[in-house]
């Protein structure tokens, strides 16, 4: 199942440690169970980490870009 960062961020109490450390273990779930080798594992985790920083830069849609 996909998990919306900013959709999470915005609902996430992050001062309450258990919901945080639950969505820190729902996202490595989801990257673990979406790569299929070595290359794809680094690919999604560095994409879920930009998106954590700045999800615009992963807006490939964006009039921006």
């Amino acid at each position: 199942m996909a998990i919306n960062i900013k959709t999470e961020l915005q609902n996430l109490d992050r001062n309450d440690f258990m919901a945080v450390a639950n969505l820190v273990d729902r996202i490595i779930k989801n990257i673990w169970d979406t790569s299929t080798d070595d290359d794809c594992l680094d690919g999604l985790m560095k994409d879920y980490m930009i998106d954590l920083i700045n999800p615009n830069l992963l807006d490939f849609d964006s009039s921006e870009s």
